[in-house]
């Protein structure tokens, strides 16, 4: 434990009081920094300094001035001796302190049960918080080692505790459910199934996602009482479970096994939530994107067959001039034949229902493959939003869910399916009808596009989930109360215009740095083709810092097989 300790407070705990140099009267003068020492140690941190790397190099000195000694007459002291351990006897006598019964530690077990491992904090804070509590009730450890060992030994009993209690409260018919997830793990709803990523954009990542969720939504599990753990013991069960196998997992006695792994699932599930909104968000801008890339893509194949189309409409209409009472075979076909009459007409149609032609190809893509989908979303996400104005989308969707069994293509309005908030202006006559009827297949994708809109900007969010989640838990909870300061915390003005005004001056003097400096700098370039037209030179690697070679040369040193990647992966994820 490095401790940092500041001048003032050298001033004010660490100076000794006249009874406190009083007992050094009857040792040896040798032993009067080590005792000192020792003393001003365990009245600030409630423990006795094992050797003199323990104490921080600005107390010794500080001590040794007081005392009028040299530093280094604590180089000779008998820290775990008999002279030692026979002055924290003394030392403890003085503060009127006692050893650790069994009764403490009882008490001290129903304490940390009770303040302590409900919060999850680390050892090293449980440690430092429990030797404050030792201090205030006037008894010490034997040792800080066997303190340490004592908290260990009660955090792994408070859990194991907390899960058997989870476990107790399963139901029959979720035990079976959980025991077969994890006998057989390659299932579809399998242990390792669940623990997988959600998968690439596809119809059957969404569906294998939606049914997972499903799986974990039927197990009805005591969510109010793993609430009750905490985030920071839950994220530490989720990831010591993630890293084991099914086999690994079934070792375990059977309340420990099942408590991890209700614990684990109901974290699963917000993972599994993000990444089933993910792939619905990509989805549907696949679906458009495709779309609009086939027509085109068809477009350029149809101004491809009729090449020259200025020159060759200029030709016609010269023969019709040089021979106006001719007939059309004669005249006009030699100069431009049937097909590259026809190209041009499938030109000019091309271009006139350019809208209508990416709409069909959406509408056919989604009702021929993608909207398997729509039920197996709807049955296991609940959408909700903060804005009125975003609530017909909400309430579009709840109807929806309500009619899966429903194999009506045509729908109305008033049965709950509004038109402003849902349908874009620019495909409302591909939706409705002329008899004002509203196609099922058309309202769906524009559902499911106002959705995707939404999402992506918090207007509406998932319960449950965690990167989607409710934006108002975000926020203080008094940040209605205290708003002026918050903002002046973060520098910002209460007035939207102000901050959208000073945006956009940065963006116009951004993009004005931008234009002004490309034609100068050798490291970019501007291309004539292809998708992204600013190329940039890569640039050369830095130098590493002498630190970080030292960091590994000292990490090769003691763990030869052990590189600083895997240290690092290990610290975060261990």
């Amino acid at each position: 434990m490095v401790y940092d300790i500041t001048d003032e407070n050298l001033a004010k705990n660490w100076s000794l009081k006249f009874d406190e140099i009083g007992l050094l009267g009857s040792k040896p003068a040798r032993a009067f920094l080590g005792f000192a020492v020792q003393l001003k140690f365990f009245q600030q941190y409630g423990w006795f300094p094992e050797t003199h790397s323990d104490v921080p190099d600005n107390v010794t000195g500080y001590l040794a001035e007081q005392l009028e000694l040299s530093t280094s007459d604590v180089d000779g002291y008998e820290w775990s001796g008999r002279s030692g351990r026979r002055h924290r006897a003394e030392i403890l006598k003085f503060s009127g302190c006692r050893r650790m019964t069994a009764g403490d530690k009882e008490t001290l077990r129903q304490w940390l049960c009770e303040f302590q491992c409900p919060q999850g904090i680390a050892l090293e804070e449980m440690v430092e918080n429990t030797l404050q509590w030792c201090l205030e009730q006037k008894i010490v450890s034997s040792s800080r080692k066997e303190l340490i060992r004592l908290i260990r030994s009660y955090r792994q009993r408070y859990i194991d505790e907390f899960l058997e209690t989870i476990s107790k409260a399963l139901s029959a018919n979720t035990v079976e459910m959980m025991e077969s997830s994890l006998v057989e793990p390659d299932g579809p709803t399998g242990f390792h199934s669940l623990r997988a990523d959600t998968g690439r954009i596809a119809l059957e990542s969404i569906i294998n996602a939606a049914n997972r969720l499903a799986f974990i939504q039927n197990l009805s599990l005591p969510r109010t009482l793993i609430s009750v753990l905490g985030t920071v013991w839950a994220e530490q069960l989720s990831r010591r479970v993630s890293c084991e196998k099914a086999s690994e997992m079934r070792r375990h006695t059977k309340h420990i096994r099942l408590g991890m792994y209700a614990v684990f699932l109901i974290e699963r599930e917000a993972c599994i939530k993000d990444g089933l909104v993910d792939l619905l968000i990509d989805t549907v801008h696949k679906i458009s994107t495709k779309a609009e890339r086939k027509i085109g893509a068809h477009v350029l194949r149809t101004v491809e067959k009729i090449y020259g189309k200025e020159k060759l409409l200029a030709n016609i209409a010269a023969a019709a001039i040089a021979n106006p009472d001719g007939m059309v075979r004669k005249v006009i076909f030699p100069v431009a034949g049937r097909r590259k009459l026809q190209a041009i007409i499938e030109d000019r149609n091309a271009k006139g229902a350019w809208k209508e032609q990416v709409f069909v190809a959406m509408r056919s893509s989604y009702a021929n493959h993608y909207r398997r989908m729509l039920p197996q979303i709807l049955d296991v996400l609940k959408f909700r939003s903060n804005n009125a104005a975003h609530r017909p989308i909400v309430d579009a969707l709840n109807t929806m869910s309500r009619m899966v069994e429903d194999t009506r293509r045509f729908i109305q309005a008033d049965e709950g399916f509004p038109i402003d908030d849902v349908v874009a202006p620019k495909w409302r006559e591909f939706v409705i009808g002329s008899d004002g009827r509203i196609n099922r297949v058309s309202y769906e994708i524009c559902l499911l596009s106002a959705l995707r809109d939404r999402i992506r900007c918090k207007e509406i969010w998932i319960p449950g989930s965690n990167r989607y989640r409710n934006p108002d838990d975000d926020l203080p909870k008094d940040f209605n109360t205290n708003r002026s300061e918050y903002y002046s915390g973060l520098n910002l003005g209460l007035d939207a215009k102000d901050f959208v005004a000073k945006i956009q001056s940065e963006l116009e003097q951004s993009l004005c740095l931008l234009n002004r400096e490309i034609p100068s700098n050798p490291h970019v370039r501007v291309l004539w083709q292809g998708k992204n037209r600013i190329s940039l030179s890569p640039l050369r690697p830095q130098p590493e810092p002498p630190g970080l070679i030292a960091l590994k040369a000292e990490i090769g040193r003691r763990w030869p097989m052990t590189s600083l990647l895997d240290a690092l992966k290990g610290v975060c994820y261990g």
